[in-house]
């Protein structure tokens, strides 16, 4: 080997720098689609649009060296590629190391090629031997060696693997095919008639070009799985050659190519946005062959004199990484369920954990709309509509989607300000829309013309994939991307991409099955995507991923089906499942750890009969779980439980204005469900509470029709601005037993049960109700209500209590005590203001006392705060004798009289 060695102390001394105004930023995504537009003219380039506006440009040169083809670089900007030996008879490779030039020529070689250089300083590419093979050649610890891929008569190294350390390059057989190989994976595109293979990033991507059987160069990706996607270069007849070099884990790729008759060019970017041609200003022609993780390229360029320079373009912007990386699809999951509503088809949801879709009606008979918004649960029914549903929901509060007109007729529709409006793309007789961009405000989705054709739409743009018998457009991001679905001639689903330049790129969906449908629903910044597949004589599934990086199934643990319709920026998921029981409930999938996902992804399914029941949760949800989730859960209509620090019941219903109290594990709960429930719970195994009392116990029902063993009685007060402090006291006449239950705002729920399962209510019992202010004063009219069979079938009797401190009329009321010695209180009620007086008589007739009450407002006077009182003596402060009295009542018109009784 013959080795020359040129120091170079300061590199950069004859270095020259371009800095160019920057009109936008380099944008780096976590991208996996390329599509480039050609143009038609030979002469042209690939794509038209310049990347020089986003880099600074740094020549890279050694002195005395006219001719340095710089073709590789590590992460700490040492270089390695090839130049011409002193005699200039040959090329030879070099490194460029700590400013140091080493140059290296392989014994016999007709000449030497470095294309690979890794952080650990090896070096490797091939040389040409004296019959023009090319053999592989690696530079490591400052020798060469020759490696040659298992079989292949020639070998040639383009990459080197800083993760790995495998190596990455072509090879071919003794029958002259030519194939790509990483590591000892053999890399053969599917009917290719040539693969090339050229650099492996961290994730095990590799994206590189193959020739098709028609001789046409065009671009593939290769995931980690082994899992090979074509990218179709458009106009690719126009190319001489289409290599793709390097992508970095933010998968923006470097690529050079020739269009005939023309320069060879260099290009990067992204799938989405297409490639742009990156050229060294005033330059013949620029070759990029590496790009670095902060997306520097690295390459060389050649000037009118016929030299060749090295450079490096440095973004002026620098995105070191995608905006939102992930080790793995390891999610934790949360139901949305709304109380007493059994059908939620959650649709979509807003960046706020807003959501919206379509439930049921109150009678069961349509679709209707809906938002929950804030934790406010509203419908919405299109005027003569069949069926009304929602799929979109902006941040600004819109929610669009369609409804279904009397003749079947998809219209699309949206809300604004509270209200419904209809919207139709133009031109169409069905209109459907699925999404609604936060960035612009523009709607996406599907429309149907006259003829029957379905294509998409976004804003007033028609979206058809070319050739497509129908195209579905779902969800465009803040950058312009497009995910939706075509069907083909024969009716195959299929994946696509629009870019923001109007490109099109489709994929192969996740199995090689015969679907039913797919449709992509929506994806994130960095394009993880959320997709609905279903396989003929299968449920529908939830696919989550990225195209190269694979899908992965989302399933909610226990679940008969899951169905995914949105991800959001931190790539949750937001849809609906079926459980065992028929029901539908939302969910949200928020991504953790593998750790934390495996503990919280347990299943326990549990069945509870129609009726009471008495169940203790038996797994720990990863959202603490409160008496309003749990109702909602199970499709109750109350929970109750036993506060262990009063030691008396407690219970919650859908009408509280809060959340209840929390959930715990270990703990026994009463719920009443008016249908059979079957059902799973989701989390991981409690932890302290479990470990200091019994696990969760098998639900218990008992079903009775004329009694129950369990009861609420439940409501509102109104009449007040503020009922804090009240209580509500219930009496069952017919047990004489009483409960009483605090005001919350103006809600309150009073629990009643036997924990051995006897009665405490039957059907036609009554009960009494009265509201008591903080200081004892009774505040209503004493109320009566009967309960009835379908107050047990809900184990709930709910009333509502108006005019609560507003009597309906005036009236005077028995005091107490009586009899009495030597003092009483004489209780009544205003129903308006008034000048009050109290008369007190003795059995002939004679005027004992007056209690001048003066000037009250109307209310009820019953707590010994508030009603008359009298100690017993007359006008003149004497004792009077035992025996009976009269009181008389005047206020204003109204008179009223009692008697009472002195016993001394």
């Amino acid at each position: 080997m013959l080795k020359t060695k040129l120091t170079i102390r300061r590199i950069y001394m004859l270095k020259t720098k371009l800095t160019y105004m920057v009109l936008g930023a380099v944008i780096v995504s976590f991208g996996y689609f390329i599509g480039n537009p050609m143009n038609s003219d030979l002469n042209a380039q690939l794509p038209m649009e310049s990347a020089n506006a986003n880099y600074t440009f740094e020549t890279i040169d050694v002195p005395g060296v006219d001719f340095l083809a710089l073709t590789a670089s590590s992460d700490f900007e040492d270089y390695a590629g090839y130049t011409k030996s002193a005699d200039g008879e040959k090329e030879v490779a070099f490194t460029l190391i700590d400013g140091v030039f080493t140059t290296y020529d392989f014994p016999g070689a007709q000449n030497t090629y470095f294309y690979a250089l890794g952080n650990d300083g090896r070096a490797a590419g091939y040389y040409e031997d004296s019959e023009g093979l090319h053999h592989g050649v690696i530079l490591e610890d400052g020798e060469l060696r020759q490696y040659d891929f298992p079989n292949a008569v020639q070998t040639e190294i383009y990459g080197i693997s800083d993760a790995t350390g495998v190596l990455t390059g072509n090879w071919i057989d003794a029958a002259g095919v030519q194939r790509g190989f990483t590591g000892d994976t053999i890399l053969e595109f599917p009917g290719a008639t040539a693969t090339f293979a050229d650099f492996v990033n961290s994730d095990g991507n590799l994206f590189a070009s193959y020739i098709d059987a028609d001789g046409l160069f065009q671009e593939y990706a290769y995931s980690s799985d082994g899992r090979y996607v074509a990218f179709d270069l458009e106009n690719a007849e126009n190319l001489e050659f289409f290599y793709v070099h390097g992508v970095n884990d933010a998968l923006v790729r470097i690529a050079r190519g020739k269009v005939f008759g023309d320069v060879t060019r260099t290009y990067l970017g992204t799938f989405t946005d297409g490639l742009r041609e990156l050229k060294v200003p005033d330059s013949v022609s620029t070759e990029g062959y590496n790009i670095n993780q902060d997306g520097s390229v690295v390459g060389f360029y050649e000037t009118p004199d016929g030299r060749r320079h090295g450079f490096i373009a440095k973004p002026i912007k620098v995105v070191s990484q995608p905006v939102f990386q992930i080790g793995g699809f390891n999610y934790t999951y949360e139901s949305i369920d709304v109380p007493g509503v059994d059908f939620l088809s959650l649709t979509a949801s807003s960046d706020f954990e807003d959501y919206a879709g379509y439930t049921k009606s109150a009678d069961g008979g349509k679709m209707v709309a809906f938002t929950l918004i804030d934790g406010v649960f509203k419908t919405y029914d299109f005027p003569g509509s069949q069926n009304t549903y929602f799929y979109a929901l902006g941040n600004d509060g819109r929610a669009a989607g369609h409804y279904e007109d009397s003749e079947g007729h998809h219209r699309g529709i949206i809300l604004q300000d509270g209200e419904l409006r209809p919207y139709d793309f133009p031109g169409s007789v069905e209109t459907e829309i699925w999404g609604i961009s936060d960035a612009t405000g523009n709607l996406t989705g599907n429309w149907t013309d006259a003829s029957g054709v379905r294509r998409g739409f976004t804003g007033d743009i028609i979206v058809e994939y070319p050739g497509a018998a129908e195209t579905y457009a779902d969800f465009i991001n803040a950058l312009g991307g497009m995910f939706g679905s075509y069907v083909d001639d024969e009716g195959t689903y299929t994946p696509y991409l629009r870019a923001p330049d109007g490109r099109y790129v489709s994929f192969t969906p996740p199995t090689q099955e015969t679907y039913e449908f797919f449709f992509v629903h929506g994806f994130t910044d960095t394009k993880i995507s959320v997709s609905r597949g279903k396989v003929v004589d299968e449920v529908t599934r939830t696919y989550v991923g990225t195209f190269l990086g694979g899908l992965h199934e989302l399933k909610v643990p226990g679940s008969v089906r899951t169905e995914g319709y949105n991800i959001n920026q931190d790539a949750s998921v937001v849809g609906h499942y079926d459980s065992l029981d028929g029901r539908r409930h939302g969910f949200i999938a928020r991504l953790g750890t593998e750790e934390v996902s495996t503990a919280f992804s347990n299943a326990y399914t549990i069945k509870l009969s129609k009726g009471l029941n008495m169940l203790s949760v038996p797994l720990a949800p990863w959202t603490p779980m409160t008496a309003k989730s749990l109702v909602a859960l199970t499709g109750a209509t109350t929970i109750i439980t036993l506060d262990a620090a009063t030691q008396r019941f407690i219970a919650w219903t859908p009408s509280a204005p809060d959340d209840g109290f929390p959930i715990e594990g270990g703990h026994g709960y009463i719920v009443n469900v008016p249908q059979t429930r079957n059902f799973a719970f989701v989390g991981a195994p409690w932890m302290d509470q479990m470990e200091e009392s019994a696990p969760a116990a098998p639900a218990v029902s008992t079903e009775l029709s004329q009694e129950a063993w369990a009861f609420v009685v439940s409501g509102h007060l109104a009449g007040k601005p503020a009922f804090d402090g009240y209580r509500v006291s219930i009496r069952n006449l017919r047990t004489n037993s009483t409960i009483t239950a605090s005001v919350q705002g103006d809600y309150f729920a009073a629990a009643t049960a036997d924990l051995n399962r006897r009665s405490v209510i039957r059907v036609g019992d009554v009960v009494e109700l009265r509201v008591i202010s903080p200081n004892g004063n009774v505040e209503s009219q004493t109320l009566t209500f009967k309960v009835t069979p379908e107050h047990l079938a809900n184990a709930v009797l709910s009333v509502r209590l108006d005019n609560i401190g507003q009597p309906t009329q005036n009236l005077l009321l028995q005091n107490y005590p009586n009899p009495f010695n030597p003092e009483t209180w004489i209780p009544y009620q205003l129903s308006e203001d008034s000048l009050v007086s109290v008369s007190i008589y003795d059995t002939t007739g004679q005027l004992i006392r007056i209690l001048s009450l003066g000037y009250q407002s109307a209310g009820f006077y019953n707590s010994r705060e508030r009603a008359a009182y009298w100690d017993g003596r007359n006008a003149v402060g004497e004792p009077v004798a035992s025996g009976l009295y009269f009181y008389t009542l005047t206020t204003g018109d109204f008179t009223a009289t009692r008697k009472m009784l002195i016993r001394k």
